[in-house]
């Protein structure tokens, strides 16, 4: 295929993406927000300034972009961080499923007809920074505002990757080319969320320390209650919680 017709396909698959039943089940008119797991010293920043930040550095999935995950998923990302906010992220863009054959031949047909960072793809060390830069490229000659893309990082328990979706969504620069830092894309943003893992790179995902010990069969270490707790009142809860007459975790507040 020659790259016209590339680009032709390309353009009415992105027409198609935007009205896929998959995908308006995904982030629906109706329920539109996403969520956003990040480390805790990060909240900070992102609560004052009411935006997410677009990643900069080689090595996500489809480049620089804010990665989120629908609400209606929202265990598949809790690995990420340590809190997670939400946002409102409305259907009005152009949308590019990648979560199918179709989409990703389309794309990797697209990029070789990029030469150098293809090349540079498939034959140096560099890779990762050829991948980002094709990525990139891809989104901004198609102005692809979001990329839904099945996940490929897993975690048991947490991550379905056969029915779980990730989002890309795109940041536009000044000349608006797929850009980075904080961004305004996606609105609304509250703190809705501590995680309850603990979680830790585990080869090619990650290992979710707290559900395997309490969920792995047999557990002996499962508590057969968690009771609320708080800072204020911390030791009188543990010293309760020790002496009941039924395994109970104590799980707190900061009151």
């Amino acid at each position: 295929m020659t790259i016209s017709e590339i680009e032709h396909d390309v353009e009415q698959y992105v027409t198609e993406s935007a009205n896929a039943p998959a995908s308006t089940d995904i982030l629906s008119d109706s329920h539109p927000y996403v969520i956003k797991y990040l480390p805790s010293k990060h909240l900070p920043a992102v609560l004052s300034l009411g935006q997410l930040y677009a990643s900069e550095r080689a090595g996500f999935t489809w480049g620089d972009a804010i990665y989120v995950a629908p609400v209606s998923r929202p265990l598949s990302t809790m690995m990420y961080g340590q809190v997670g906010v939400v946002g409102l992220y409305p259907r009005t863009g152009r949308f590019f499923d990648a979560r199918n054959t179709r989409g990703i031949d389309l794309y990797q047909e697209w990029i070789r007809h990029q030469t150098r960072p293809y090349r540079e793809l498939t034959t140096t060390v560099h890779a990762s920074a050829a991948n980002r830069e094709l990525r990139n490229a891809f989104r901004t000659r198609f102005a692809i505002d979001c990329v839904f893309f099945r996940p490929d990082e897993l975690c048991h328990a947490y991550v379905d990757a056969a029915n779980d979706s990730w989002l890309a969504i795109t940041h536009w620069d000044a000349q608006h080319a797929v850009g980075h830092g904080f961004s305004p894309a996606v609105t609304g943003l509250k703190w809705c969320i501590v995680a309850p893992d603990a979680f830790e790179p585990d080869g090619l995902g990650y290992k979710a320390y707290l559900h395997q010990s309490l969920t792995a069969p047999p557990s002996p270490y499962a508590p057969q209650a968690y009771v609320h707790g708080h800072y204020s009142s911390l030791s009188t809860d543990i010293a309760t919680a020790y002496s009941a007459a039924v395994p109970q975790v104590v799980i707190c507040d900061f009151s």
